[in-house]
């Protein structure tokens, strides 16, 4: 039996005719740059219902261009440490510095609204004091998700450099080509805002991969807060680097493995080098105080039987005295006085 493509008259709709330029314009690029590019295409899959005469409406499945692998070079810069990765960087040229950035959001996340933040957070509208998220990890959350915007906004930034200056190359190439010729000036001109596209390309690539990494480490974040560890072990898992393959990429086998161990270790001291007991309680039915703890007693007993006696005044001592004396040697004394009398 014939294929189904043999048995249509007519041929299917060409794609986009932007896309189809664009793919030849990669083909040519691809071959001069000595780019690989495999080329992948979807499969169509057709269904009992599509046309078997008619020529198809919907377009084929496009294929996928070319990936640049010094593009990515930039974009992953970010990626060995996304938690504690800078993200304001100072640069000897900062194409993301257009003017407005500030007024149309391109900075920071737009602020919360006090009075709607206070009542969210205690209950009820308060103007005294700046609003403030109510736990730790709230507030490292929006930190985070704060990084990632401020990234963002940086990468559009430059995103208008950029098309300033292919902008100002087509017009060039559009005035070229009305023209006599070009003229040495002018593919100077051209050259040169190519390099400055080329530059703003690779800032706007940095700030992408900031941005990137600031959201992995707040999806991380969202995790780690179910799990009970210390800041250090969190900050370890936080600040590992980015895997396209796991969330945490081999962090977790890392920390694992150095709980493990530190057990291991400590179980390997108690059985090698015991530690020497120390004063404990006497507890009812258990074991009495160490040999220690006995001498320390016996050494107090000793101290205080041969302390002298202690002060008393001479009141102190004649009620001792009268304590000390036996009924009869009262009652006899008595009788000594009366006869005196």
């Amino acid at each position: 039996m014939a294929e189904e493509d043999d048995l249509d008259p007519q041929p299917r709709q060409p794609s986009c005719p932007v896309y189809a330029e664009l793919v030849e314009v990669m083909e040519r690029a691809t071959d001069k740059l000595q780019l690989p590019w495999r080329r992948a295409q979807g499969e169509i899959v057709r269904g009992r219902l599509d046309d078997r005469f008619l020529p198809e409406h919907r377009p084929p499945a496009q294929q996928s261009l070319p990936f640049l692998p010094d593009l990515h070079s930039e974009i992953e810069r970010a990626w060995k440490k996304p938690y504690s990765a800078r993200i304001h960087r100072h640069q000897r040229g900062n194409f993301a510095d257009v003017e407005g950035i500030g007024e149309y959001g391109y900075v920071s996340m737009p602020p919360v609204e006090e009075t709607f933040a206070n009542y969210l957070v205690s209950g009820r509208v308060s103007t005294l004091k700046a609003p403030t998220l109510p736990s730790k990890p709230l507030k490292a959350t929006a930190r985070l998700n704060g990084r990632a915007y401020t990234a963002a906004g940086q990468a559009g930034a430059a995103l208008h450099t950029m098309a300033v200056l292919q902008a100002y190359q087509a017009d060039l190439l559009q005035d070229l080509d009305q023209g006599a010729g070009l003229s040495p000036e002018a593919v100077a001109e051209l050259r040169r805002t190519t390099d400055l596209s080329l530059r703003a390309t690779k800032q706007t690539a940095a700030a992408i991969g900031r941005s990137m990494a600031a959201m992995v480490a707040t999806e991380r974040h969202l995790w780690l807060n179910l799990a009970d560890i210390g800041e250090k072990e969190k900050s370890l898992l936080l600040d590992s680097p980015v895997s396209p393959a796991k969330l945490f990429g081999t962090s977790v086998e890392a920390v694992v493995g150095k709980f493990r161990e530190a057990k291991a270790r400590s179980a390997a001291f108690k059985t090698c080098i015991p530690l020497r007991s120390g004063p404990q309680p006497r507890q009812a039915g258990g074991p009495g105080p160490s040999w220690s703890e006995d001498r320390r007693q016996d050494q107090r007993s000793s101290v205080a039987s041969r302390a002298p006696p202690p002060w008393r005044s001479r009141t102190q001592r004649r009620r001792a005295s009268r304590k000390k004396r036996d009924l009869r040697e009262v009652i006899q004394h008595k009788r000594c006085n009366a006869q005196r009398k």
